[in-house]
């Protein structure tokens, strides 16, 4: 087998989240790391109640891959949960960026909306969820950009994602059911799009999470070592929020969204 060289990296890691109607949202993470001749395993999971009580937990030991079909599964006896994600919305594949040898970041919306029930410590969860994977064969800390906001916004009759890049080179896509916008605009409490006609107005905002990324990764030691220093060093903030949605002033939609902001210091 031929060794892989000095430079090899590659990610691949996958995100699902669910908000059932009162509130009672769940995070989760997967993703598997090769960089260099050393692989790295890591799980994730935060929990905020109805109440926003929130519960987080991690762990760099191996976990079964999730499953990929129309229904995509989860069976984590580390995290204490499992769920089940059934798409109901086509799913997205793009590629954001492609450095100059041809490696492109692939971003696999295989669920834009589906309908999810999640089991945590014997207790069934059931509302609408999202489910992503990413594949990074590039070294995060050479994409050409300093900030990232991503986000989400789930109705009965309506599905919101946006990705939105600040730097080198920006990036602005905004998708509502299946059509894309790339003139969103953001606001702290809002988002804004289609030449002003849509609204999402976020309210009782709660943060799952707000930090250095470097906390979150504080183990394996050697990971942090390896790890560029910009990635460390980068902020994010991750919140939910009660969302309404608005078309030409007048409300159409109520739900949950769910979005984050990360930011980078080159």
């Amino acid at each position: 087998m031929k060794a892989r060289d000095s430079t090899y990296f590659n990610l691949e890691k996958f995100y699902f989240d669910c908000i059932d109607d009162v509130g009672n949202c769940f995070v989760i993470y997967w993703a598997y790391l090769e960089i260099y001749c050393l692989k790295f395993h890591y799980s994730g999971m935060i929990f905020s109640d109805c109440n926003n009580v929130i519960t987080k937990k991690s762990t760099f030991k191996k976990a079964p891959k999730p499953l990929i079909n129309k229904i995509l599964s989860i069976d984590n006896s580390l995290m204490q949960i499992k769920g089940n994600w059934n798409r109901t919305d086509n799913p997205i594949l793009l590629s954001l960026f492609k450095d100059g040898t041809n490696r492109e970041l692939l971003w696999e919306c295989h669920q834009p909306k589906a309908l999810a029930e999640i089991e945590y410590y014997n207790k069934i969860f059931k509302g609408l969820g999202y489910a992503e994977r990413l594949s990074l064969p590039i070294k995060p800390w050479n994409l050409p950009f300093q900030e990232l906001r991503w986000g989400r916004f789930l109705s009965d009759d309506y599905t919101i994602i946006w990705i939105h890049w600040k730097g080198e080179k920006p990036l602005n896509k905004l998708f509502c059911n299946g059509t894309e916008y790339d003139d969103a605009i953001f606001l702290v409490d809002r988002v804004i799009f289609n030449k002003g006609r849509y609204v999402l107005f976020f309210k009782d905002i709660s943060t799952l999470r707000s930090g250095i990324i470097s906390n979150i990764l504080s183990k394996p030691h050697i990971l942090k070592t390896i790890l560029n220093r910009c990635i460390l060093n980068g902020n994010e903030i991750k919140c939910k929020a009660k969302t309404t949605l608005s078309r030409d002033d007048e409300i159409v939609a109520y739900g949950w969204s769910l979005y984050e902001t990360v930011t980078w210091k080159r």
